[in-house]
């Protein structure tokens, strides 16, 4: 990068470039050119101002921790701080009187940047050590320093600006090289319209960011909604894997008794009996032998309306009445049977009476009605 280039950037670049120096290599850096000389001495008088508002707000705050008499001040922990502070109180009036003359009326800047550099020191151990050494150890180097430039400013530089000021004739001001005010008004114009654009931008986002912001709410809102559902929806569902569990129980203890009573009641030759309630009667697995011999014969057909009809075909058909009106008696006697040999089977079971038994009576019992149909 050329020096040519290294100039054409912004005065506020090139002084941030230059703030990583120290004071004494920026007074050094004058040297180099006419632009380097207007940069470093502003940069130079900046940080002379800076040190004098340093110092004396330190001063400030330590004569506020101090007490008000003198003999309590000797022995107080910062004594030794207040010394030091009045002492480089001193080195920059006398500094002040020198070179404030000459930089007022821009004949000169701040020459001496080491002398910057030492305050600089002396400032930071007095504000970081709690207890720091006596005055004449830490303010050595700084007399040393300020005393040679302010003996060398007086002897050899001042005369030829004290010459200029009583001849009244003012310097001419240099044009700068690269510092031109075309250039510093463009430079203002466009950080004019940077920060234009900057407030723009940080109001949109402000809104953006409001926008967001309702947005979470009602999300979160809505999560704490779902939330309460799906616990309410948790609760509803235990309930009805409990019920249905309960309903599965009494399901297979129902299926359980009344396989029982089927079994049992297919055993003694009857149909099934719905005795709980709420439950159809199923089909017996087993088929129960017919009540009598008749019924295993296929019904006669009936003869066609077309067909000419017998001269006997009325004692056919009262034959045919009174077999069925037969039928129908067995069937009604076998039906009261076994009402009563379920009634008498319920009091069986409660008087522990034993299965064969039962069976037997039913054997019994369905014997006579077979036997009066045949004689019917």
């Amino acid at each position: 990068m050329s020096s040519m280039d290294f100039l054409s950037l912004p005065v506020v670049a090139l002084e941030n470039i230059f703030s990583y120096l120290s004071s004494d290599e920026i007074a050094k850096n004058r040297l180099v050119s006419r632009a380097f000389n207007e940069i470093c001495s502003r940069m130079l008088n900046r940080g002379f101002i800076m040190i004098e508002r340093r110092h004396a707000m330190a001063l400030k705050s330590v004569k506020a921790q101090l007490p008000r008499r003198e003999s309590e001040r000797r022995y107080h922990p910062l004594a030794r701080h207040c010394d030091i502070l009045t002492s480089i109180e001193t080195r920059i009036s006398m500094l002040n009187m020198t070179y404030s003359k000459f930089i007022d009326s821009g004949m000169c800047c701040f020459i001496p940047g080491k002398v910057i550099d030492e305050i600089k020191r002396v400032l930071t151990l007095v504000e970081t050590s709690k207890t720091p050494p006596r005055a004449h150890e830490v303010l050595q180097e700084l007399r040393d320093i300020s005393s040679m430039a302010i003996e060398h400013f007086d002897d050899k530089i001042a005369p030829a600006f004290r010459k200029r000021l009583h001849e009244s004739v003012a310097p001419a001001p240099r044009p700068p090289v690269t510092i031109a005010p075309l250039q510093i008004r463009h430079e203002m114009i466009h950080l004019r319209r940077r920060s234009l654009l900057n407030a723009k931008l940080s109001l949109y986002l402000a809104s953006q960011y409001k926008k967001f912001y309702k947005k979470m709410l009602e999300y979160k809102k809505v999560a704490l909604r779902q939330r309460k559902m799906l616990r309410e929806f948790t609760k509803h569902q235990r309930e009805q894997d409990a019920t249905i569990g309960d309903l599965k129980k009494r399901i297979e203890e129902c299926d359980i008794k009344y396989s029982e009573l089927t079994h049992t009641n297919q055993a003694v030759g009857g149909k099934a009996i719905t005795v709980l309630p709420n439950i159809k009667p199923r089909k017996p697995m087993i088929k129960l032998p017919s009540l009598s011999e008749d019924d295993s014969e296929p019904p006669a057909k009936m003869p066609k309306l077309d067909e000419p009809t017998p001269s006997t075909s009325t004692q056919i058909l009262k034959a045919k009445s009174a077999s069925t009106m037969a039928k129908i008696r067995g069937i009604t006697n076998e039906i009261r049977h076994l009402s009563n040999l379920t009634k008498n089977m319920k009091a069986d079971a409660k008087m522990k009476r034993p299965v064969s038994l039962c069976i037997a009576d039913a054997l019994d019992v369905m014997e006579t009605p077979s036997k009066k149909l045949k004689l019917d």
